[in-house]
């Protein structure tokens, strides 16, 4: 079976040679395909939320608060990202907010 080049191939190996290996010689999917810029963009919208709604003189937020801002901002995303965002912020409160607060 002959190996076809395309503009897009050769287009990418110029850009980077490792991209177009993990692409083409691999058949791993990029970014896009696993849809990290919207768990990315959701996450960030829900800690704009927390800070922002934060009543600071509450030492730590409950994390019933936590939950109830990642569930406003996660409409787009599949049950796998629902998943791992709120596994993500979990280890966030827990590593950056409560242990901040002691």
């Amino acid at each position: 079976m002959p190996y076809t080049l395309s503009a897009a191939k050769l287009q990418t190996y110029y850009h980077c040679p490792q991209a177009y290996y993990f692409r083409y010689e691999r058949r791993i999917q990029g970014a896009a395909f696993f849809g990290s810029a919207a768990l990315g963009t959701s996450l960030h919208q829900a800690l704009a939320q927390i800070y922002q709604d934060w009543h600071y003189q509450d030492a730590i937020p409950r994390y019933e608060w936590i939950e109830y801002c990642w569930s406003r901002q996660n409409k787009d995303l599949t049950a796998n990202q629902m998943a791992e965002g709120r596994s993500i912020l979990k280890r966030y409160y827990t590593d950056f907010i409560v242990s901040q607060s002691v």
